[in-house]
Order: C-alpha cells, then sequence, then structure tokens
C-alpha cells in the first residue's frame, strides 16, 4: 500500500531525527575514545605500563593454486595439493592435528607446539606458548563441560600446505565449575550449543603447530550463544557474559543504523 504524503513526511522526519542523532552519538563516542587513548598512552610512557603484543606469524607456505581448463574460478585441489613442497603429507598433517586435539590442544604434551607457537583467535591473542598452555589448562572447560566441540572435516589447505583446517559444531552441558581468573562459575546444568566455527593449525618442517587459530562463527543462527564463538560464546550461554564489547553478541553500530538504515529510506520513500 502507498503511503500518504502526510505518513511520509512523519516517517522522513522520524528517519532523519534518528540518523542524525545516530551520527552525532557515533562522532562523540569516537571523540572520547581518541581522548582516553590518548591519555592512557601518556599513563603508559610516564610508567612504563606499556602492554606488548608479540607479532602474528606470516604466511610460511604457500602453493600456487591450478585451475581446470573448463574452470577458472574453482581450484583443482588435487592437482594443487600434488604440487605442493610442503614436507609432511597430507594424511599425516590431518593425524598430527587430531593429536594436539586428543592432548588439550597440546597442553598435555606441549612438545607437539613449538617455542614460537601463538594462539590467534578473532579477540584473545596472540599468546605465546607459555601463556597459551597455563590459561588453557586453568579454564577447565573439557572437565566443566560434558559432552563435546564435536570437530570434524579436517583438511588441508591446497593454497597452504602446511595448514590443517577443521570445523566445530558443539554441544555441551555445565556440569562442573570453570574457572575465569578470579572467577569459579559454579555447574548450573545448562545447554550450550555452539555456532558452526571454523578452527586451524599450521606447522613447522619438524611437525610441531606454530599457530592455532579458531573461534571463527560462520553462522550466527546457530546455538545458543548469539553467534560467539570460543570460550566467550560459552561464557554467555551460560549468563555469565563478559563485561567488555567484544564479549558480547554482535548488534549494528549507530553509524551502520544511520548510513545503512535510516538514511537509505529516505530515498525509498520519495521515489
Amino acid at each position: 500500500m502507498t503511503e500518504s504524503f502526510a505518513t511520509k513526511v512523519i516517517l522522513t522526519i522520524g528517519h532523519v531525527y534518528c540518523g542524525i542523532v545516530a551520527v552525532i552519538a557515533t562522532y562523540l563516542m569516537k571523540f572520547i575514545e581518541k581522548v582516553a587513548r590518548v591519555l592512557i598512552g601518556l599513563g603508559q610512557n610516564v610508567t612504563g605500563a606499556k602492554i606488548v603484543m608479540p607479532e602474528y606469524h606470516e604466511q610460511r607456505c604457500s602453493t600456487a593454486p591450478i585451475y581446470s581448463v573448463t574452470d577458472k574460478d574453482i581450484v583443482d585441489e588435487v592437482a594443487t595439493k600434488q604440487a605442493s613442497t610442503f614436507s609432511i603429507p597430507e594424511d599425516q598433517l590431518i593425524e598430527k592435528a587430531k593429536e594436539i586435539i586428543r592432548q588439550n590442544i597440546g597442553c598435555n604434551k606441549p612438545e607437539l607446539l613449538s617455542d614460537d607457537f601463538l594462539f590467534s583467535f578473532p579477540i584473545v591473542g596472540p599468546l605465546r606458548k607459555a601463556e597459551f598452555v597455563h590459561i588453557y589448562s586453568s579454564f577447565g572447560v573439557s572437565k566443566a563441560m560434558s559432552g563435546s566441540p564435536n570437530y570434524f572435516n579436517f583438511f588441508v589447505d591446497p593454497m597452504e600446505p602446511n595448514r590443517v583446517w577443521f570445523s566445530s559444531r558443539g554441544q555441551y552441558k555445565h556440569t562442573g565449575d570453570i574457572k575465569f581468573g578470579p572467577k569459579v562459575i559454579a555447574p548450573t546444568g545448562k545447554t550450550v550449543v555452539t555456532p558452526p566455527q571454523m578452527l586451524s593449525f599450521s606447522f613447522n618442517d619438524a611437525g610441531q603447530c606454530y599457530k592455532f587459530t579458531g573461534g571463527y562463527s560462520v553462522d550466527k543462527t546457530i546455538g545458543n550463544t548469539e553467534g560467539l564463538g570460543g570460550l566467550f560464546g560459552i561464557l554467555h550461554a551460560l549468563g555469565h557474559t563478559l563485561p567488555f564489547h567484544e564479549g558480547h553478541p554482535w548488534k549494528p553500530s549507530l553509524s551502520w543504523e544511520a548510513y545503512a538504515k535510516h538514511f537509505p529510506k529516505l530515498q525509498e520513500l520519495w521515489k
């Protein structure tokens, strides 16, 4: 049904008002954050309280994609993998990835992880080997959450042949204590279903893992963590959402609502 002229005017005023408020709020928050970061920087320089993070690992191994004669957009995985010069065969690499998982992501057998190992998740990290082993072991998630992360779909990246990708669709029940820093979360009996997530291990020529990535949700509509992956998602589903923005489910920014929602409606109303 076509809106009347009066309805269009009212809707226009509404969208303009909401959009302007959102834009003004966005710039105010950016200004406050910029001032805060300057003040924090001064404090770090004066007191030496600067936090230095390790640099992310660069890609160490690559194979140029090979295509079939009739298809330029889909990689010929068999041919590309056959062109790999990495020293460890695909089946052995996948087995090494599974062994790391069996050993509590290497925490029970740290020699599976290289000395330069880095844990690199979307928010947390990069963490060096010793820090990762200490933190990951202290959570006690494997003991606190009955069920399984349900890892599956292990495969070697044809264009990065030292890297094993795999998926997870976790299903758990909270039956034990979870330790998160000084906080202990007692058993709630709640069920946690995580969204499908992608993870990977990258290996050196000695067969040790030097990079672990994961926590990347690929479908936020699945499960009850509202799209959050990793431990953040588990804590949110248990009712213990972390007190910072990154620990909350994603929601559109005010500037997104202004420029992608409210302002485009003006053109639709008057076309």
